[in-house]
């Protein structure tokens, strides 16, 4: 596979080659990791190097795998979340283009080269009835079609698509990883050593901190925290304007890498970034509590939670918190 502009992933390439080679690439794939580590890139070359013809496909170069760069190539379909965040599931016949029905639909007809690559990416943002609908298509796709499904959360797909799938899970990039796709960007990052540190091995994330405005952002809120854990101070935590620059789940991955990367720090003793260092509590033991608090605020992203007065209260909460991220319970009555 070219693999130019690609960066990581070695395993994952290597295995996808060697099905290539072996003209046994699976008729539906899901592509599974933390969003903006090169997911969908590797899935958009496996599926044009599927129609193209070079000795060692894709070669870039041909009509089709120009096509197939420039979104065009008329038997690659490729839907994604639409401004809702979510693929719907369409209406009918007539389902609005991206739409759930709208793939099976087209997926149908026949095809101009005799088969089809499907690329569905965000496929956790499909609801369950979607989801289902989906269903047999991939169970019986179309002879020689090829479906790959991208999924930053595979507990959100349904059991039922998940063991009709071949699963390929992809590991956050290495902080060096990070910061070479960061040069090779041509992204004048205000700290690219913050950046790659605090992006989780995410591109897309030390993309969004390469802006100095994103990383003040973060400090106030993690400066807000840092006062209450040591003197008690109340918590305004203003999270709307950050908000409005990188979205609430950015935020909270954010703040939760930077934790874990203090309570890291405690338990081998290396010096985190100085910018990190700067929260650390006075007390390590809370640093657990604070970590599982950002989780379960995470996972609350998904039932429409109320997320700054979900995170107040809980941190106000925290001294009554055990090991385990659950309030202790008076027995002493």
């Amino acid at each position: 596979m070219n693999t130019a502009g690609i960066i990581g992933h070695s395993r994952q390439i290597r295995i996808l080659d060697i099905l290539r080679r072996n003209d046994d690439v699976p008729q539906t794939m899901l592509f599974s990791g933390k969003p903006g580590i090169g997911k969908k890139l590797i899935a958009r070359r496996l599926l044009a190097s599927l129609f193209c013809s070079a000795g060692d496909p894709p070669c870039m170069t041909c009509p089709s795998c120009l096509q197939a760069a420039s979104g065009s190539f008329p038997d690659i379909i490729e839907i994604g979340p639409n401004e809702k965040g979510v693929i719907p599931i369409g209406s009918g016949e007539r389902s609005e283009p991206g739409s759930v029905r709208w793939l099976i639909d087209r997926l149908s007809k026949k095809s101009i080269w005799g088969t089809f690559g499907v690329l569905i990416d965000g496929a956790e943002t499909i609801g369950p009835g979607g989801q289902n609908a989906l269903l047999k298509t991939i169970e019986e796709p179309q002879a020689g079609a090829h479906i790959i499904l991208i999924t930053a959360n595979r507990s959100l797909i349904l059991p039922t698509i998940l063991s009709r799938c071949m699963n390929l899970p992809f590991s956050p990039l290495a902080p060096s990883e990070v910061r070479e796709a960061l040069a090779g960007s041509g992204t004048d990052a205000a700290d690219p050593e913050l950046a790659a540190e605090l992006s989780g091995g995410s591109v897309e994330t030390a993309l969004l901190l390469a802006d100095r405005s994103v990383l003040e952002g973060i400090e106030e809120i993690c400066g807000e925290i840092a006062s209450y854990l040591a003197r008690g101070e109340s918590l305004r935590l203003d999270l709307a304007p950050l908000q409005k620059q990188i979205g609430m789940d950015q935020i909270l991955s954010i703040l939760i890498t930077m934790y874990r990367a203090l309570m890291l720090s405690n338990i081998t003793g290396t010096a985190p970034h100085p910018f990190i260092a700067r929260f650390r509590p006075e007390e390590g033991e809370k640093l657990p509590k604070l970590i599982k608090i950002l989780l379960a605020v995470r996972k609350g992203l998904a039932n429409n939670l109320n997320i700054r007065n979900a995170l107040k209260g809980m941190l106000y909460s925290m001294e009554r918190m055990n090991s385990f991220g659950l309030p202790e319970l008076d027995c002493t009555e």
